[in-house]
């Protein structure tokens, strides 16, 4: 049976969607493809877990959890608490560690950064964080985290326990367990940030912590050449240069390619802010921030820009990184208003980049967003800190060819897992970006590589951070407003300042199963064969939508029979009296045809005269075998008797 199934494309269809998780420490994409477990509540002696969710690509399995109240993942925190997760990667209760009724193989504690190997329980090992790619975000403290975990090493069906010591909480509990099943019905996506600018008028920023004068270091000073090179920014904030002097500087830029004579040092705070444009004023903002106010050609530019270089104390030391953002936001908060120590004409663009080193109260981050001070009496009542009273916008950026925002890594650091501790905030009520990524080599294939002169390794051993880039889109002499991402159906290309206009194609991932024989039509295409496809639905005054389709194939059923009987039968819902091939077409559990084929030969002359037998008779049926009075006229009959014989009579009425 031949058919084209036609799909409503702007109708609900019911299709496996897997999520692109973007590992960054925010949860807007957990909307879909996740099996969530929901946790009984107010079972806990401390923080209680409340759900989790899993979903999973080709390379990694994605977790998200929940908690009653805030926490630090992997240090001391008031709300004290401490997160376990054991995989049961072999789906066998009998083998690993036996824990909340599943046999664990990989025990991961986030508090104390390693993880129990029970791989070859009893024998126990502890593996590094790392050796299973673990990465948790955020790296300030929060009541919810999302975890990427490599999945290699784990079967396609594995079971999960997380457990909160402290308080003694699991999930699942009340002795159930979370089996979870790898979906590998997808199509892999690999976006590409290339490094170009998307116009030779956006400014481009780069923040870098070099670690420990890496300008300046003979072993690292190529990889650091290269990475410079291949950025081509306009204004570059660098990070611990504690020892690089302004010839230092100078030597390191003689040898890299474009025109770069403004070099501001500070060598107290270690930071350094190289440009193409002058500063007009600096200013220390605190002991490890400083600021530039970068002339910016006034025959191209309305404005000039606010560029300020940061990178507070490190580690347990929250009060120090309080004291220098509620420092910035008074800083900046006196920029907008006449008097102090600067005064900025209205609507100048500010850029806060570098690294901030939070990995501690989450309230350092929200005074940078905004500008709630922590100690008013000595920084004032602080404020939102853009020119329109909004939050500044944390521009969030991912790593090339992957969708992840960590910018720091360091195996050999005390097994601190991957985190984002390198920020780019920018007043986004008067100007945007149109492109930002981080620059990890590692990360990239050979294309990229080679686009840009890197070498695999270069951002692994040039520090233990990673670049961000960002181009900034500033108003211009003449400035249009308007749609300004490329990516989006109605970009202008004359517009400099984002409007929040902008609308985006749809993607949509789904897998589809059809009859051998059928064929599937998905917008404009009809396929009848297994594969992976990809059509772009155009609609009229909207954005595409563009369908990756995972199609297979089920087999239609054949079964095929040879019956010989001296008496007529009951086949399917069919009474056969005479010889012939005869075939039953139903469909089977997949939707597709299942066909039965029967070869009957019928032998009458054995039919025995029913009176002589004196056999009773059981009921009366015609074709369709519903039952019938046996005086029913004008129609064949079959009268059924108790010794199996069948007669079969019509009754005329004339």
């Amino acid at each position: 049976m031949k058919s084209i199934i036609f799909i409503i494309l702007l109708l609900s269809i019911d299709v496996y969607t897997q999520s692109a998780i973007r590992m960054d420490g925010f949860f807007d994409d957990w909307n879909s493809g996740v099996i969530t477990h929901i946790d009984d509540t107010l079972d806990s002696q401390g923080v209680d877990l409340l759900d989790f969710s899993v979903c999973n690509d080709y390379e990694y399995l994605y977790l998200r959890i929940r908690l009653s109240e805030e926490i630090d993942l992997t240090e001391t925190f008031y709300n004290p608490a401490e997160i376990y997760i054991n995989i049961d990667t072999d789906n066998n209760s009998l083998t690993g560690y036996y824990t909340n009724n599943i046999g664990s193989e990989y025990g991961i504690n986030f508090f104390d950064k390693f993880i129990f190997d029970d791989t070859n329980y009893p024998s126990v090992d502890t593996l590094s964080l790392y050796d299973l790619d673990v990465i948790p975000l955020p790296t300030y403290s929060s009541n919810e985290f999302e975890i990427a975990i490599d999945r290699s090493l784990f079967s396609d069906t594995i079971c999960i326990s997380i457990k909160e010591n402290i308080g003694n909480d699991f999930m699942p509990n009340n002795g159930s367990v979370f089996t979870y099943v790898f979906d590998n019905n997808f199509i892999p996506f690999f976006p590409v940030t290339d490094f170009l600018k998307n116009d030779s008028m956006y400014l481009r920023l780069m923040t870098y912590n070099v670690w420990s004068n890496g300008l300046i270091s003979n072993n690292r000073i190529d990889e650091h050449r290269r990475i410079f090179a291949s950025a081509n920014a306009d204004i570059i904030t660098y990070q611990e240069c504690g020892n690089t002097t302004y010839n230092d500087v100078l030597a390191f830029l003689n040898t890299v390619p474009g025109n770069y004579p403004y070099i501001y040092p500070d060598l107290n705070s270690g930071n350094l802010t190289i440009s193409k444009y002058p500063s007009l004023q600096s200013w220390q903002v605190a002991a490890k921030i400083d600021a530039e106010l970068i002339d910016l050609p006034d025959s191209i530019y309305s404005k000039d820009i606010l560029i300020i270089n940061g990178h507070p104390p490190c580690c347990g030391n929250n009060q120090g990184r309080q004291e220098h953002f509620d420092a910035l936001i008074q800083f900046i908060n006196d920029a907008k208003t006449i008097g102090g120590v600067i005064d900025l004409p209205i609507n100048t663009p500010i850029s806060f980049s570098g690294d901030m080193n939070l990995v501690g109260y989450s309230e350092q981050y929200y005074t940078i967003l905004n500008g709630t001070i922590s100690d008013t009496s000595t920084y004032g009542v602080g404020g939102l800190p853009d020119w329109n009273n909004t939050p500044l916008k944390d521009q969030v950026a991912y790593f090339n060819e992957k969708n992840m925002a960590y910018t720091w890594d360091n195996p050999n650091s005390a097994n601190y897992p991957p985190g984002r501790l390198d920020f780019v905030f920018f007043s986004n009520s008067v100007m945007s970006v149109d492109k930002s990524f981080i620059i990890s080599t590692e990360h990239m294939g050979t294309t990229l590589l080679n686009q840009n002169n890197l070498q695999l390794n270069d951002t692994k051993f040039a520090s233990d951070h990673f670049p961000i880039v960002v181009d900034f889109i500033i108003p211009m002499v003449n400035s249009i407003a308007g749609c300004i991402d490329p990516g989006a159906c109605n970009y202008n290309p004359v517009a400099v300042i984002d409007d929040s206009s902008c609308v985006y194609s749809v993607l949509w991932q789904q897998a589809l199963t059809i009859c051998a024989g059928d064929s599937i039509a998905i917008g404009n295409s009809i396929y009848d064969t297994s594969g992976i496809f990809i059509d772009t639905v155009l609609y009229t005054g909207s954005c595409d939508t563009i369908f990756y389709s995972t199609l297979s194939l089920e087999n239609n059923v054949a079964s095929f029979d040879t019956l010989s009987t001296n008496n007529a039968i009951l086949w399917n819902t069919m009474y056969l009296d005479s010889s012939g091939d005869y075939l039953y077409t139903l469909v089977n559990v997949n939707g597709c045809d299942s066909v039965a084929y029967l070869n009957l030969t019928v032998n009458l002359s054995n039919i025995q005269e029913f009176n002589k037998n004196k056999n009773k008779l059981v009921k009366v049926v015609d074709y369709l075998g519903k039952e019938v009075l046996f005086k029913t006229k004008n129609k064949p009959l079959f009268y059924i008797f108790d010794d199996g014989t069948i007669k079969k009579k019509i009754i005329i009425e004339k």
